[in-house]
């Protein structure tokens, strides 16, 4: 009978000879690795009970311990390695599908897919203690969480399936193994998706796709979103009448018509504020992607004060050392230009309506460049 250290570390070996196991000794060389994945399953869900996974459900004024969010902030680093393991532990069972490949490499595979099920619950765990800082609630939210504990939960599964088939043979395991291992990863694929849709924006990943793709991947992010849509108007500080009509896509408006929030200043915020406030993830409680949201402010104060540029926090944040930890948008963002946070200034100045017109506008000379490349759609003004 091996051990268990020799079973988990010697798929690491490539001068190791393959164990393949008879039917007098397999049942017992799996006696740890059964009680590892018994192990993990049962901390994976007193963690689901002790802190239940966060769709907005907190109480108003709760502050989570210091120790819970400085693990959650670990969670982008420990996403990458489930996602990863798990893609290799697909590719190991394709190979797998034949007998002798089995023979050969099943040891390595049941490796690898303990390491997957473990990294996923590590994520996911990281991932709620991370939700508990606030400021993370949406459609986008919703799915990103749900589909990454479905992801966990589905890895597990596959590695019990798969220790029962290499236990006792049985192939029925062995093929209900690599179904489940098939559908986890594609739960994880549109997971992901809406995880870097929260990060980058729900247009990173379709901005630069052939139309057609973009338009498939835009209306099945549509109909996904649909899915918790109910959950979502529950949980989210609710839209704020619009107070333009809003424009069709594809139709631009009569020039007397564009107004300065909607057709200049907001593509600005869209660009460089929105991927942190948002629906999806508004970060201190701020959200910029509609006027009355933007005026309104967030936790740290008023955003955006009509009248006073100098007492707006978005002028304040903006104008920082870019090594400063509150300026904005953060390093590693594309940031303002120059021009850009003129425009912003200037607009501010002004009253920061959301119903002045283009054409009625006073816009200085050296700033009426940039207004033309936003209301003709060139680039992205900020």
């Amino acid at each position: 009978m091996r051990s268990a250290a020799l079973f988990l570390l010697s798929p690491l070996n490539p001068m190791a000879k393959p164990y393949i196991p008879t039917a007098d000794d397999a049942p017992s060389s799996y006696t740890w690795t059964w009680a590892g994945a018994a192990a993990l399953t049962v901390v994976f869900g007193a963690v689901l009970a002790l802190w239940p996974p966060d769709f907005g459900t907190q109480p108003e004024g709760y502050e989570a311990p210091t120790w819970l969010l400085f693990f959650g902030r670990f969670h982008p680093i420990a996403v990458h390695l489930p996602i990863g393991v798990l893609i290799l532990s697909v590719l190991i069972e394709m190979g797998c599908v034949r007998r002798s490949v089995e023979d050969k490499w099943g040891d390595m595979a049941l490796f690898t897919l303990f390491v997957a099920a473990v990294g996923g619950v590590v994520a996911v765990v990281f991932g709620i203690f991370l939700a508990r800082e606030g400021g993370y609630e949406g459609g986008s939210f919703i799915l990103h969480q749900g589909l990454g504990i479905a992801t966990a939960v589905g890895a597990i599964l596959a590695l019990f399936l798969r220790l029962s088939a290499m236990s006792s043979g049985g192939s029925v395991a062995m093929i209900a193994c690599r179904v489940v291992l098939l559908a986890t990863m594609g739960v994880m694929s549109v997971g992901a998706h809406f995880g870097a849709n929260m990060v980058h924006g729900s247009k990173y990943l379709t901005q630069y796709a052939p139309a057609a793709m973009a338009s498939s991947m835009t209306s099945f992010e549509k109909w996904m979103l649909s899915l918790v849509e109910e959950k979502k108007a529950d949980k989210l500080v609710p839209e704020a009448p619009k107070t333009t009509a809003p424009v069709e896509s594809g139709a631009a408006p009569a020039t007397g018509d564009k107004l300065v929030f909607q057709h200049v200043i907001l593509p600005m915020l869209e660009a460089k504020c929105n991927a942190c406030h948002n629906a999806d993830k508004s970060k201190g409680d701020l959200r910029m992607d509609t006027y009355e949201l933007a005026i309104k402010g967030g936790e740290n104060g008023s955003t955006i004060v009509p009248g006073k540029p100098v007492d707006s926090l978005a002028i304040q944040r903006i104008e920082l050392p870019a090594d400063d930890d509150e300026h904005m948008p953060p390093d590693g963002k594309d940031q303002a230009t120059a021009e850009e946070l003129a425009l912003l200034k200037w607009w501010i100045q002004e009253g920061a309506s959301d119903k002045l017109k283009v054409s009625e506008a006073k816009i200085p000379v050296e700033l009426k460049a940039v207004v033309d490349a936003a209301l003709k759609g060139v680039g992205s003004p900020l």
